[in-house]
């Protein structure tokens, strides 16, 4: 499904603490993200996504990289950089928390952890959010140390996640909460296991603070899955679409603001404390949006090829927005598909053509997501 051509490894860009595991287990093909070469496909996109759903499964996410804020204004930087009110966020829990510009556009959308008072790590999508961090503190002057500290996240995904987490850390896996997190020191090897990951599936993010690390903990994990159908994978296209959730620079940029995309529900206009595009997002609430995201289930065979650049989307031969990502569902037995339309013709049950290179689609607009969370 993905069209690949070969990939030259080389110093020039980063290898996870995962990455000989990876190769090890089957790794078909690599992307580059964050500077850092990233598996995106062992036995195939829909086995991967078959395998996940029958059992248990690692995926290498090292290249989530983190900007991690120390110091006595790291809750008002921290804050400053996005539009949740992270004051609702307390020592040991996660939160999403996208950062934007001054127009409110996308910078990026991690997931931020609260360490201490004085202390958090933004888990990052794709780019170089850490500089635009440094920028800020620099040009605001907050008294804060920013780096990216020696952590690796390693997510286990499926049905049997849970039986594994407890087979090899312990019953108390049982009682953590939804983005919720502890730090743990398995065998001499540190990390932060939290509640949650990358799909709607039951899952877990291992944060493994020594990257020399990295291959003794995917062993253990291996072994001891062997009999959980054990397999190895990465973020799964499939699971994404049919979660409705979004992907940073496919699904969403600069040019997007949270309320075109459906995440209203993370920006606080009512905190007392300033944020970055807080301005324009005043204004943006008032107005409304200019475009909204949609699904949309397109009609005919299974489409079997990934677009590699959106695709227009026409009502009566006007192009009203575009298509950035589909897949074949084998769970819906459909053709599914993320748009964005001009919010006048962004309403459920709104028939469209999407146009390919190769020809028209007719498909059905319908609301997100497909699946919640298992």
């Amino acid at each position: 499904m993905y069209k690949t051509s070969k990939i030259v490894f080389s110093p020039r860009v980063r290898k996870s603490p995962y990455f000989d595991s990876t190769i090890k287990y089957g790794a078909q093909a690599f992307s580059v993200y964050n500077h850092m070469y990233m598996p995106i496909s062992f036995e195939g996109t829909v086995e991967d996504y078959n395998n996940l759903l029958n059992g248990v499964q690692l995926w290498d996410v090292g290249v989530e990289r983190q900007v991690q804020i120390k110091g006595p204004d790291a809750e008002t930087l921290s804050q400053f950089l996005t539009p949740r009110n992270i004051k609702k966020c307390s020592i040991g829990q996660a939160m999403y928390a996208p950062l934007l510009d001054f127009d409110g556009g996308f910078v990026n959308d991690p997931v931020m952890l609260k360490l201490e008072e004085d202390h958090y790590w933004f888990s990052l999508a794709d780019g170089d959010a850490l500089l635009w961090a440094q920028g800020i503190a620099a040009g605001y002057k907050f008294d804060v140390e920013i780096d990216e500290p020696d952590v690796s996240p390693l997510q286990v995904q499926g049905p049997n996640s849970l039986d594994l987490m407890t087979k090899v850390f312990g019953d108390w896996v049982n009682d953590l909460g939804f983005y919720r997190f502890k730090e743990v020191n398995h065998k001499g090897i540190p990390m932060i296991i939290a509640r949650m990951g990358y799909s709607r599936e039951r899952c877990y993010e291992l944060f493994l603070q020594d990257h020399t690390k990295g291959n003794e903990l995917w062993e253990i994990l291996w072994h001891a899955g062997q009999d959980l159908n054990i397999s190895a994978g990465t973020p799964n296209i499939i699971l994404r679409l049919e979660g409705g959730i979004l992907s940073y620079l496919a699904d969403m940029d600069r040019t997007n603001n949270p309320y075109e995309v459906g995440l209203d529900w993370i920006v606080d206009l009512d905190q007392e404390d300033d944020f970055i595009g807080k301005d324009a997002l005043n204004k943006i609430n008032v107005k409304g949006p200019a475009r909204k995201l949609m699904g949309a289930e397109i009609q005919g065979d299974p489409i079997t090829v990934f677009n590699e650049e959106p695709w227009p989307v026409l009502i009566e031969g006007k192009k009203v927005g575009s298509m950035n990502a589909l897949v074949y569902s084998p769970r819906l037995k459909k053709n599914i598909s993320y748009i964005i339309l001009d919010v006048e013709y962004a309403k459920s049950g709104q028939e469209v053509i999407i146009s390919s290179p190769d020809k028209e689609f007719t498909a059905t607009t319908v609301d997100l997501p497909w699946f919640d969370r298992a």
